[in-house]
């Protein structure tokens, strides 16, 4: 529905004014194409057709009545063409919208009222985040236990457990059932302290005593005495409940903690700080690393200097190619092809990191040598210089303080990553959050989001001032004589050295992983570049021969005939006997497999990865009679060995996994747009309290300003991947978590680049609006939204890209969407079809990408 460059044709009087419109109803887009529209009239056609087809596919029929909205106006806007006007596009853009929201409503399948029925599910992690597990006192212990046997028998046996002497615990009765009230009296604990009630079962699984729903605890007296009642609990599943006569010792434990001293760094604590040294070794080994191979690769993908010549072209835009094609799969995609290829650890992890450093830096890079001035480089060529020469001499000089600046900005991208790469790989602050999230350990969960906030937090504003120094020149330092700045110079480098060792331990760098998992790692790579994009129908065929076990077990019926079939050495045997199977007169070349069809219709392959026929299709296989081909008693089929193989029986087609990618796709993408259309109805109107020169000079408003900057600059450093987790407890797993998690990570991000923009608008058009009177609701209308509105939609793209890419992993740990598909498929060893859902994610990306940048280009 856009405009073409051909002029609107002058009406066209008589009985031709209404065949247009007529012509657009029955065939939406051809009155636009009989007025010489064709571009108009191509452009509604096909939004009709794929918006129809989504909503069929969706079954979102509610969404045909906005559809035969746009149907008719495409009628009433040929004919407004033919009287010579030229009709707006408001009315179909706004029920366009409609449908597309109300498609991605029903394929992400949003459900608001989970916000309110799942509210409870995230209680505990809110409260935890206020009560994280950071300091605790040590504590002086007194446990007490005393055994129980349920249910009562006569007689009843000896307890299998002992009760403890001091303190001393005793109980009203030596047996009960469950539900009965039993009353314990305890002695010797602590005085006048409180305490807790635990019931442990017969395999030690202890759990807490309820009263009322809540923990049930007792209070000791100025003696250490104190008296309780405790329900007995159903502590064992039904299935593992004694049988008749039977009974099970349970106990009851009464426990004291009393605290002492000062406080000390919890054990959790303790785990966090570690694995944020593990998280800050993985960025870092991953970014130097990363920057060494960069910088040579960039140089081969810059255009000025790579197109002198057909070859180095032809270099050019191989290295151009892959380098986008590698940035355009996310890092924690290639985590788990590194942990398939070296196993799950910090090493596959760090690998993912390298690998995305070195495809984004090298695409930074090679952006910012062709920005450079040429003239430098002229002149080095004029000298007579060679292409090495000219880009130590002219090149590098240049590119320095960019590629620094570059290189401080990958790291802090590291750093976020590395703190999630652990979902994925075992190492890292995530590979705990998920454990703990796992085992609902929610107060250290809080400890380690909480560490991931305040580290990326500093990091970020460490990088951000260091790559403003950079760009805008450091000032001259004062002068130092060289022995000093040789010493210096000397610290730093070991410094340096010492840091990328204990970075190299702490990652478990193995090469020889590398070469161990290579063969797995290259098949893997072939079935990813070869997809299962198409496929032909096949049927399955089998030829089979009876094998009686033992001899005189059941008759041998007879065979004859031609054609494919199955040759024994044996007529019968025994288990274990030596037994030659051939096939022959099967289809050349063919793989096939070999199997035990047992007496109980079950059957086991022969051999495993087995086999393929040559090209007369024969094939033998030497083994022994399988234990499970004997017959048992009342059994009178004896078993077969059966030859199976798979027949095609039709024409090439679309496979199911090209079909299921693409579902999966259009659903990312639905993803994405809700995630960042929800982010920015909720960042817009925070940034403005974000805003130094909204907020103004007063003291409420610099408290209201710093809250906000804080809230988003904290909130920001987690990931989406760990919002998820959450959003699934939430509202359960699937891809309304994934967009509630993208949404949640947008607001602070979009917040923070909105409430700049504000900060940088021009401040004339504000002041003359003032000087008329204007209150400040006023001068925001009439002044600074004018000016924003392009900023704000440009973050918006930008920020709908960036959304793209996170939605296609988000599903790994249940946020729905392609990146669930893939790790399943990864799972099973099925290459081909998790190669399908990486090429979709590298059109996916590369498209939005390029249709972001170019409208962003025209809005800035």
């Amino acid at each position: 529905m856009t405009h073409d460059a051909t002029p609107t044709p002058s009406p066209t009087p008589g009985r031709t004014s209404w065949l247009p419109p007529l012509v657009s109803l029955l065939l939406p887009g051809g009155g636009q194409a009989l007025v010489g529209r064709y571009v108009r009239g191509a452009a509604i056609l096909l939004a009709i057709v794929v918006m129809a087809a989504l909503i069929i596919w969706l079954q979102g029929y509610a969404l045909l009545a906005p559809l035969l909205g746009i149907w008719l106006w495409n009628s009433w806007d040929s004919y407004q063409l033919v009287r010579g006007r030229q009709p707006r596009l408001g009315v179909p853009i706004l029920l366009g919208a409609l449908i597309i929201y109300g498609l991605g409503t029903v394929a992400t399948q949003v459900q608001p009222t989970r916000l309110v029925t799942g509210w409870s599910s995230m209680q505990p992690y809110l409260r935890a985040l206020t009560k994280p597990e950071l300091f605790t006192y040590p504590t002086e212990d007194q446990i007490g236990l005393v055994p129980i046997q349920v249910p009562c028998i006569e007689p009843l046996p000896e307890p299998a457990r002992k009760p403890t002497e001091q303190p001393r615990l005793t109980v009203s009765v030596p047996c009960a059932s469950v539900g009965d009230v039993v009353t314990i009296q305890g002695e010797g604990f602590f005085p006048e302290f409180e305490g807790e009630l635990w019931w442990i079962n017969p395999i030690g699984d202890p759990q807490r005593v309820l009263e009322n729903g809540q923990q049930a605890t007792f209070v000791t007296d100025a003696e250490g005495r104190f008296t309780a009642q405790v329900k007995v609990p159903l502590a064992v599943p039904v299935s593992e409940q004694p049988g008749p006569g039977e009974t099970q010792t349970h106990l009851i434990r009464a426990e004291q903690h009393k605290p002492y001293g000062s406080p000390q760094p919890t054990e959790t604590l303790s785990l966090v700080v570690d694995k944020i040294f593990e998280t800050v070794a993985l960025a870092f080994l991953a970014t130097v690393l990363g920057v060494i191979f960069a910088v040579p690769v960039s140089f081969l993908a810059a255009r000025n200097l790579m197109y002198g010549n057909p070859v180095t072209r032809m270099i050019y835009f191989v290295v151009r190619t892959i380098l986008n094609i590698v940035r355009s799969i996310e890092t924690l995609m290639w985590a788990i092809i590194f942990a398939v290829w070296v196993g799950l650890g910090p090493f596959g992890g760090m690998l993912a990191l390298w690998l995305h450093t070195v495809a984004a830096l090298g695409k930074l890079y090679s952006e910012a040598i062709e920005a450079i001035d040429p003239g430098p480089i002229e002149a080095v060529r004029a000298t007579g210089a060679s292409g090495p020469q000219v880009v130590v001499y002219a090149v590098i000089p240049q590119v320095l303080p960019t590629f620094a600046s570059f290189t401080l900005f990958r790291w802090d991208i590291n750093v976020r990553m590395s703190t999630v790469i652990g979902l994925v790989s075992d190492a890292g602050l995530g590979f705990l959050v998920i454990q703990w999230i796992r085992l609902n350990q929610f107060r250290a969960m809080a400890t380690a989001i909480i560490a991931i906030m305040l580290v990326v937090s500093i990091i970020d504003y460490t990088s951000s001032k260091l790559r403003e120094r950079i760009l805008e020149g450091a000032p001259a330092a004062r002068q130092v004589s060289p022995t000093r700045r040789l010493v210096t110079r000397a610290a730093l480098v070991a410094a340096f050295a010492l840091v990328f060792v204990w970075s190299w331990r702490l990652a478990e760098v193995r090469l020889s992983e590398l070469v161990r998992g290579a063969p797995a790692g290259l098949r893997m790579a072939r079935d990813f570049a070869i997809p299962n994009l198409i496929e032909r129908p096949t049927e399955e065929r089998s030829v089979s021969r009876p094998l009686p076990v033992p001899c005189g077990a059941a008759e041998v019926p007879s065979t004859s005939g031609t054609g494919a079939g199955v040759s024994l050495s044996l007529e019968c045997g025994n288990v274990g006997d030596p037994l030659i199977i051939t096939g022959h007169d099967l289809p050349p070349n063919q793989d096939v497999s070999v199997r035990w069809l047992l007496p109980d219709g079950a059957f086991l392959r022969v051999q495993s990865n087995c086999c393929r026929t040559d090209e007369t299709g024969t094939v033998t296989v030497e083994t022994r009679v399988h234990p499970l081909m004997e017959l048992s008693e009342g059994m009178t089929e004896p078993g077969q060995v059966t030859i199976v193989w798979k027949e095609t029986v039709g024409g090439p087609r679309f496979s199911e996994a090209s079909r299921r990618v693409l579902e999966l796709s259009i659903v990312t993408l639905l993803m994405a747009l809700l995630a960042t259309t929800l982010g920015s109805l909720f960042a817009i109107p925070l940034s403005f309290f974000a805003a130094r020169n909204i907020m103004g000079k007063t003291v409420p408003g610099r408290v209201i300003f710093y809250g906000f900057r804080l809230f988003f600059n904290l909130f920001r450093s987690i990931e989406p991947m760990i919002l998820v987790l959450i959003c699934a407890a939430w509202v359960g797993a699937g891809p309304f978590a994934g967009v509630l998690a993208l949404a949640l990570n947008n607001i602070p991000n979009l917040g923070k680049l909105f409430s700049e923009s504000i900060e940088d608008i021009d401040s004339g058009p504000v002041e003359a609006i003032t000087a008329t009177g204007a209150n400040r609701l006023q001068t925001l209308v009439y002044a600074v939204v004018p000016q924003l509105v392009p900023r704000f939609l440009a973050f918006i793209l930008y920020q709908w890209d960036i959304n793209i890419r996170m939605s296609t992993v988000i599903g790994f740990v249940g946020g729905g969407g392609i990146g669930q598909q893939f790790r399943l498929w990864v799972g099973l060893n099925q290459y081909d079809k998790a190669g399908m859902a990486v090429w979709a994610i590298v059109i996916m990306v590369w498209s939005m990408d390029y249709l972001s940048a170019r409208a962003r280009e025209r809005l800035i």
